[in-house]
Formats: structure tokens, C-alpha cells, sequence
């Protein structure tokens, strides 16, 4: 009887931690948490991470026209298209703040190319809600655009909170960058800091823009505007994007 109440102890925790992580994490990694293959403790640790921020431009004058309901049921179809995206790349989900999110990249867990799944979530964020407009047009509603801001650098990461309002998050300089950025690009921008430049200038073709004053910041940021992947040549001669 004790080993039965044991197991089904272990059961009803497991579903809850499951539940938990499923909100931030790709169900992959929600899985490993359960499993105890990715461990994530409370208290911090020094990480290198890709940060990326992404929010509606026009949010404001957009929710003064439009009910309230209408407003809540197209930020969950967006918020729905976006997280679609960003767990397709293993990215962690870190918060929603009305209608921006912040995403990381390396934390909980880091993959060898962070910065590119960023870069690439974010075109393709870019990308869907061209798809996402067109519906909305047909319908005439409202157009949605956005601008992204990525930055790569040292944060502290960790789990803050009790067992029952757990957040898993990162703090520090690298990340309030990323914000500043996301706040200085225009609709349909994907800005990259020069921290996160080298790691994709292979990858991607970018315009580099004047220096951003970031609130907070002594020196202007060297900004490059992202504008596409790389495109190769195969032996045929036919044009290929790379994975």
C-alpha cells in the first residue's frame, strides 16, 4: 500500500512539474526536467546566453479601437503562432509582458549554435505573421507588426519563486540590452547587437545601422538589421538556404 502511495506521490508530481515547464519550455525539454536528465535549481548561475525580445508596434492605439475581446483573442492566436516558432528551436520561454515576450536562448539548456536558432526564430516570426496578416486582412481586421531585438552576452539564470509559482528566468545587463534594442527596431526589424553578430554573420546578411544610445549605456551599440539567410549555390547551380 505504501509503495502504491509512493508511486502515485511520484505520479502527481511529475504532472505538475510537467505542467509547469510545458508553459516555458519545448515539450522536449519539459520532458527531460520530469525525467531529471536537465536539472533546473533554484538559486543562480553564470550563463552565456542569446536573449531575444519581440513586440507589436501600434499595440496601444490598436487595444483604444478595438474590444477588448477581439484584442485578448488576437493576442492568443499571435502568442500561439509565436511560441509554435520559438519551440521549434528549442528556446525558452521566459515571460509575457502585454503584448511583448522574452525568449532565451542557452538556458536552461545551451546548444552550440544559440544565436543562430534566435536569428532564425526571429525571421521566422517575421515571416508567419505575413501569413497571419493576410487573414487578418481578408477579415479587416487590424495588421500586426513587430520589431525583435536580439542580444548575446553573460547573464545570471536560475529558478525564482516557491514550488507553487515557480519562474525560471535571467537577469543582467546582456538582457536589459536586448530590450533597449527591441524598443529602438521598427515594424518588421529583427536587430542584432554587435555581441551577437560574429555568431551569425555566416549565417545571415545584415545591414549595419547607425549606433542605438540605449538607455543605461555609456557608449552608443553597434546595430546590424538582419535581412535573410545566407543563400548557396549547390552543384546544379540552384540557389539553397541552408538548415
Amino acid at each position: 500500500i505504501n509503495e502504491r502511495r509512493e508511486v502515485a506521490k511520484k505520479m502527481e508530481r511529475d504532472k505538475a512539474t510537467r505542467e509547469r515547464f510545458q508553459r516555458l519550455l519545448s515539450p522536449g525539454l519539459a520532458e527531460m526536467v520530469v525525467s531529471g536528465e536537465l536539472q533546473v535549481e533554484k538559486g543562480g548561475e553564470s550563463r552565456v546566453a542569446t536573449v531575444l525580445f519581440v513586440d507589436i508596434r501600434g499595440f496601444t492605439a490598436m487595444s483604444e479601437n478595438t474590444p477588448a475581446d477581439e484584442v485578448l483573442q488576437m493576442l492568443n492566436e499571435y502568442f500561439e503562432t509565436v511560441v509554435e516558432i520559438v519551440f521549434r528551436h528549442e528556446g525558452t520561454v521566459d515571460k509575457f509582458i502585454g503584448d511583448a515576450m522574452m525568449v532565451i536562448w542557452g538556458a536552461p539548456i545551451a546548444h552550440g549554435d544559440d544565436p543562430v536558432r534566435a536569428v532564425k526564430a526571429a525571421l521566422e516570426i517575421q515571416l508567419a505573421l505575413e501569413r497571419f496578416n493576410q487573414n487578418r486582412g481578408d477579415q479587416g481586421k487590424h495588421l500586426l507588426n513587430v520589431g525583435i531585438g536580439i542580444n548575446t552576452g553573460s547573464l545570471v539564470a536560475g529558478y525564482i519563486g516557491s514550488s507553487r509559482t515557480m519562474s525560471y528566468s535571467v537577469i543582467g545587463d546582456t538582457v536589459n540590452t536586448a530590450s533597449r534594442l527591441c524598443d529602438a527596431a521598427e515594424k518588421g526589424q529583427t536587430l542584432i547587437t554587435e555581441y551577437t553578430w560574429p555568431f551569425v554573420e555566416n549565417r545571415f546578411d545584415a545591414v549595419e545601422l547607425k549606433p542605438v544610445y540605449a538607455k543605461g549605456k555609456h557608449d552608443p551599440l553597434k546595430v546590424y538589421q538582419v535581412v535573410g539567410e545566407k543563400v548557396e549555390r549547390g552543384s546544379s547551380g540552384r540557389q539553397m538556404v541552408r538548415d
